[in-house]
């Protein structure tokens, strides 16, 4: 807890981007920052015995991860979710939400203040995210999804990492839809310019809660780090939509955080339905039991899982059948 809150006053007080910019010395980034000197100076040393920053004498440098990623302006900068105390007010709401069951904010709404959560959320789940969706390309361009006018449906796509992964791998002929809320998909479309990506998308704006994707369009649809969002009933006719949109023998894969069938591990994801209690009405940390059974209910077959697509992410994949009468 204390590493964490550290390295997010940190970024509130812009030590990376200071330091970045030539403020090296405890007294020139206290001054920058309207801090103390004193308490600037424990930050920044608990900061480099972190592997932030170096130091050599009364200077300050950066570590590569954070000249690369904490610093305003770069591509991947990941401070935004650090810069308000947004989760860390709601994790101070857990005895309140544990008693009621009531949840201290909503994510699972289409409202302004989930908007702003979910753009400084976005830019740390692409870099994390990253990595995975490419095995999870990989890995489906070799389980007979075609790589040759590959037509594909992003749900509730973010940064779109994971067709962006997907994209890259099969080629110029790849087309995407992908789907968000009409205000993030205006960050959408940065991260398709920065991967190069972005004349093989056409966009989809709405809560995917209630949109229809059409009949028969798809090869392959992707929903990746959100059904945590959703309770069974809504998992299931989001399955069942997506089902109708895909062409016979298309595919569907799903990503996202998933205990064991148990419930007794491992802990992120368990953490992960913890925060799901705070901030949903229904949603949780599904297990793969639930997804595969959800998904066969709707009439998926071959359903397949692959373990660790990401850290306790697995990889589950489904086909309609090319004979529905079966």
């Amino acid at each position: 807890m204390g590493t964490a809150r550290a390295l997010a006053v940190a970024v509130q007080f812009g030590v990376f981007t200071r330091i970045a910019e030539g403020r090296k010395t405890v007294a020139q980034i206290a001054h920058e920052a309207k801090a103390s000197e004193r308490g600037m100076q424990r930050l920044l040393n608990v900061l480099v015995s972190l592997n932030f920053l170096t130091r050599l004498g009364d200077t300050y440098e950066l570590a590569p991860v954070a000249s690369e990623y904490l610093v305003r302006g770069k591509p991947f900068y990941l401070g935004l979710l650090m810069e308000g105390d947004w989760l860390w007010e709601s994790w101070g709401r857990l005895f309140e939400t544990v008693r009621t069951g009531t949840p201290f904010r909503h994510v699972d709404e289409a409202t302004e203040e989930a908007t702003r959560f979910f753009k400084a959320l976005i830019p740390t789940l692409h870099v994390v995210n990253l990595p995975g969706a490419r095995r999870a390309a990989s890995l489906l361009l070799s389980k007979g999804v075609p790589a040759e006018g590959l037509h594909v449906l992003d749900i509730a796509c973010g940064s779109a990492v994971w067709s962006i992964a997907i994209t890259e791998a099969a080629g110029a002929s790849t087309r995407v839809v992908a789907q968000d809320l009409a205000n993030v998909l205006e960050l959408t479309r940065k991260y398709l310019r920065l991967h190069g990506v972005e004349d093989q998308y056409e966009f989809l704006p709405g809560d995917q809660r209630k949109l229809e994707f059409g009949a028969n369009r798809f090869d392959l649809a992707m929903i990746a780090r959100y059904l945590h969002e959703l309770g069974a009933e809504a998992a299931c006719d989001l399955f069942r939509r997506v089902f109708i949109a895909l062409k016979p023998g298309g595919r569907i894969a799903v990503a996202d955080w998933m205990p064991n069938n148990e419930r007794t591990g491992p802990p992120g994801p368990l953490l992960y339905a913890l925060r799901m209690l705070l901030h949903t009405h229904e949603g949780d940390a599904h297990t793969a039991e639930d997804y595969m059974r959800w998904l066969g209910s709707v009439g998926f077959t071959e359903i397949e899982l692959t373990p660790d697509i990401c850290a306790d992410v697995p990889l589950i994949t489904g086909t309609k059948p090319l004979d529905l009468s079966r």
